[in-house]
C-alpha cells in the first residue's frame, strides 16, 4: 500500500505544483505587474519635487532635507552614483533620463537628481518587502495544503487497497493449490465486480481440475477390471496360445497396465496440493545400487553411470526420484543404438542427473514440447517403441514438485535430458503445475 499511496499522491502533487505555479507565473506577468506600476505612480510625484529641491540645494544639504523628508515620507532616503547602480543599459537610459525604477532587489525606487550624477534612492519600501515575506507565506500554504491532501487521499485508498490485498491473497492461495480460496468481497466494495470474477474463475477451475481428476481416476480404474478379467480368460482358454501369441498378448496387457499406472501418477503429481515425502539420502550409493535394474530395461545397449562427486546428498522424495529415473533411462535405452549413459553432478546448490544416448536424438522445433503429456514425435517409433507419452511429462512433474526442472540440452549425438533438483530446498513449498521447462543457463 505504502507505494502506491506514494504513486497516486506523488502524481497529484506534481499536478498540484504544475497548476499553481501556471497560476502564479500569470499573476505575476499581470496583477503582481500592475501593482508595480501603480505604486511607482504613486510615488512619482512625491519623488520628483524631492530631486527639484534637491538640484537647486548645495550637495552638503542634501542630507538634512532628505531625513526631513524621510520622516514625512516614513522612508529611509540617501543618494547615489548613478554609475554604481545595478541596472543593464536600457534601465540605465531610462533612469538617466529622470524616470523612476524599482530595484526588486533591495525594495528601493531609484531616481536622478536633476542633471546631477546622483540618484535618490528610497527604501526599503515596506509595501514591498511585505510583498516579498508574502510570497513565502505562500509558499509554506502551499506546502501545507499539499500535505493536507495525503490524508484523505490515503483514506479513499484504504478500502481499496483492502480488496486488493483480498484477491492478491486468494490468487497466491489459488496458485499454491488451494481450490477452495474465494475472495468475497462486500458488495458495497468497489472491487466487488472484480471479486465477484476472481471467484467464478476459481469455481470453474475447481470444477474443471476436479472433473479432470475424477475422470482420469475413473478410466484408469475402471479399464483395470477388464485387463483383470482379460488375463483370467486367457489363462482359462482350452487351446493354449502359441508362444508367440502369448507374447504379443502379455506386452499389450503390460503396455495397458503401464498406461494405467501412468495416468494415475500423472494426474497424482498435477494435483493442486500434492505434497511430498521428502528424506535426506545419499545418491552416488544409491544410484549405483540402482544400476542392474536400469540395465535390466535395456539388455542390448550398454548403459553407464559416471560420477563426478562422491558423495551427493541429497533430500528430497526417493520414491519419486527413481520413477523420473526410470523413465528417462528406459526412454534413453529405447532410442539408444548401443549406448547410454548416466552423469550425477553438483553444481553449487543444484544436483544434475543427466541421461544422454547416441539415439536419433530430439528435433530442435520438439525440444520446448517434448515434456507435454501424450505428446508423439513419430508415431511410427511409439508403435514400435511403445509407450503412451506419459512418461517425461511425469518427469517434469516430479521435478517441479521438487522446485527444480527437467529440460533437454544440446548434445552432439543423440539426446541429453536432465533433472535438476535443489540440494537443501525445502521441497514441500513448491507448485506442481505442469508450466513449461526451461533449460539451465
Amino acid at each position: 500500500m505504502r507505494r502506491l499511496f506514494i504513486q497516486f499522491y506523488l502524481i497529484l502533487m506534481a499536478s498540484f505544483v504544475v497548476a499553481v505555479l501556471l497560476i502564479g507565473s500569470l499573476y505575476e506577468g499581470t496583477a503582481e505587474r500592475v501593482g508595480n506600476r501603480y505604486l511607482e505612480y504613486l510615488v512619482q510625484d512625491s519623488l520628483d519635487r524631492l530631486c527639484q529641491e534637491l538640484a537647486q540645494l548645495p550637495a552638503e544639504q542634501w542630507p538634512a532635507h532628505m531625513a526631513s523628508y524621510g520622516q514625512h515620507l516614513g522612508m529611509a532616503l540617501h543618494t547615489a552614483a548613478l554609475a554604481a547602480q545595478p541596472l543593464d543599459a536600457e534601465d540605465m537610459a531610462f533612469l538617466a533620463a529622470g524616470n523612476i525604477v524599482l530595484m526588486e532587489a533591495d525594495d528601493t525606487f531609484v531616481q536622478r537628481i536633476g542633471q546631477s550624477d546622483q540618484v535618490l534612492v528610497v527604501g526599503p519600501v515596506p509595501y514591498l518587502s511585505f510583498l516579498h515575506e508574502l510570497r513565502w507565506v505562500d509558499v509554506g500554504l502551499l506546502l501545507a495544503l499539499g500535505l493536507s491532501l495525503g490524508l484523505p487521499i490515503l483514506l479513499w485508498l484504504r478500502p481499496h487497497w483492502r480488496g486488493l490485498q483480498q484477491l492478491v491473497s486468494a490468487a497466491q492461495r489459488l496458485g499454491a493449490g488451494d481450490l477452495q480460496a474465494r475472495v468475497s468481497l462486500p458488495a458495497g466494495s468497489s472491487l466487488a465486480e472484480l471479486g465477484e470474477t476472481f471467484d467464478r474463475m476459481a469455481q470453474r477451475l475447481q470444477a474443471a481440475i476436479a472433473g479432470r481428476k475424477l475422470l482420469t481416476d475413473a478410466m484408469a480404474h475402471e479399464l483395470r477390471t477388464p485387463l483383470g478379467r482379460l488375463r483370467y480368460r486367457l489363462a482359462m482358454l482350452v487351446s493354449p496360445l502359441s508362444e508367440s501369441e502369448e507374447r504379443a498378448i502379455g506386452r499389450d496387457l503390460a503396455t495397458l497396465e503401464h498406461l494405467i499406472d501412468d495416468m494415475l501418477a500423472y494426474g497424482r503429481l498435477t494435483q493442486p496440493g500434492f505434497r511430498l515425502t521428502p528424506a535426506d539420502w545419499e545418491l552416488v550409493a544409491w544410484a549405483r545400487g540402482h544400476l542392474p535394474e536400469w540395465q535390466a530395461l535395456g539388455p542390448q545397449c550398454r548403459l553407464s553411470l559416471v560420477v563426478e562427486a562422491d558423495p551427493l546428498p541429497w533430500r528430497g522424495d526417493l520414491g519419486l526420484l527413481e520413477r523420473a529415473m526410470d523413465n528417462l533411462v528406459a526412454n534413453a535405452l529405447r532410442h539408444a543404438r548401443q549406448q547410454v549413459q548416466i552423469r550425477l553432478q553438483r553444481q553449487g546448490q543444484q544436483l544434475w542427473l543427466s541421461v544422454t544416448d547416441d539415439g536419433p536424438g530430439v528435433p530442435d522445433e520438439a525440444v520446448e514440447r517434448i515434456f507435454e503429456p501424450f505428446l508423439r514425435l513419430d508415431e511410427s517409433r511409439n508403435r514400435r517403441t511403445g509407450g503412451a507419452g506419459l512418461g517425461l511429462a511425469i518427469v517434469r512433474s516430479i521435478a517441479q514438485a521438487h522446485g527444480g526442472q527437467a529440460c533437454v540440452l544440446p548434445s552432439p549425438q543423440g539426446a541429453h535430458f536432465c533433472l535438476q533438483l535443489p540440494v537443501h530446498l525445502d521441497t514441500n513449498g513448491h507448485a506442481t503445475l505442469t508450466d513449461g521447462a526451461v533449460a539451465p543457463g
